[in-house]
Formats: structure tokens, sequence, C-alpha cells
């Protein structure tokens, strides 16, 4: 016979596995930020990011930015997409246009066959830049967007910067 407090216990595990699942997410904190190498990226992407060569500035150069999520999103993980495309919308209307950089929304746990979830296999809620060049491609988790993510103005300053830096402006 089940109980009261056998409920309760189940419960409370079924709360603990769904406050832990794949795509939960990412807390704020305070801590200085880090690299954009991430544990939680795959081996290929932190290898892109750390095999990054300076090319010449007048070569073409077309940015992506690419955020992974799954069915369910806190105000924060809903922030951290929302922000970089309203930043592109606000800072980089010329470039949309001309297809220099672009925006994808993509729920890694109901599009499992999308390329760049094959490719890139994300493991939590993240932003990426995916810069491509002639010389090949770079891949790298924008961890510290979401220091950014209760402040839109902010978050627009450190996207743009970064942004107008790949770009060579």
């Amino acid at each position: 016979m089940i109980t009261k407090q056998d409920k309760r216990i189940w419960y409370c595990l079924a709360i603990a596995a769904l406050a832990f699942s794949l795509f939960g997410c990412i807390a704020q904190n305070t801590e200085e930020p880090k690299p954009p190498y991430s544990e939680n990226a795959s081996t290929e992407a932190n290898d892109s990011f750390n095999n990054y060569t300076d090319v010449n500035e007048s070569e073409e150069v077309i940015l992506t930015l690419i955020k992974f999520h799954g069915n369910s999103q806190c105000v924060s993980c809903t922030n951290l997409g929302k922000f970089a495309n309203t930043t592109l919308h606000e800072y980089f209307q010329n470039e949309l246009r001309e297809g220099k950089v672009q925006y994808l929304d993509i729920n890694a746990e109901t599009d499992i066959q999308n390329p760049y979830v094959q490719k890139y296999h994300p493991t939590h809620a993240s932003l990426y830049l995916l810069t491509k060049r002639s010389a090949g491609e770079d891949f790298e988790e924008l961890a510290q967007a979401w220091y950014y993510t209760n402040d839109e103005e902010q978050y627009h300053a450190y996207l743009a910067g970064l942004l107008r830096t790949k770009l060579g402006e």
C-alpha cells in the first residue's frame, strides 16, 4: 500500500528530476565571466574556437547567432534569444539585409534532426556564434551573454561590440 509519505517522496523525486533535466535553466551568478570555452559544449565546438586564427579584414565574414533551447524556458532563457534577435534588428539592419548576420532559434529537444543540432550536440540552453570565412568556420559559445539577460541595454552593448569586432568594424 502506498502511503501519503511515499507519494510525497515520489513527488519530490519527480520535481528534482524535472529541475535537473537536460535543458534546465542556467542560474545567474556573480562570478567573473569565463572565456567562451565551455565544459558543456561538444569537443568540436571548443576545438573550433581554440583553432581560431585572424584572417584578412577584407575577407567576407558571415555571422550566425544560434540560440539552442529545450521545450521549457525560464525568463533568462527567453531573454537570451529575444535580446540577441533585437540586437541584430536594432544595430545590424544592413548586415541582416545583406545576409552577413542572421539569427536562428532552435529547439534542440524537438528538432533533433536539425543539422546544427547534429553537428554541435548542444547540451543546455545556450547562445552560440558561428563565424564563417573562406578559411573555415569558428563555433563558440557566448556564455558571457547570460550575465546580461536581466539588463537588455548591457546585453545589446556586449553583443553588438562582439559582433562588430568579428565583422572587422
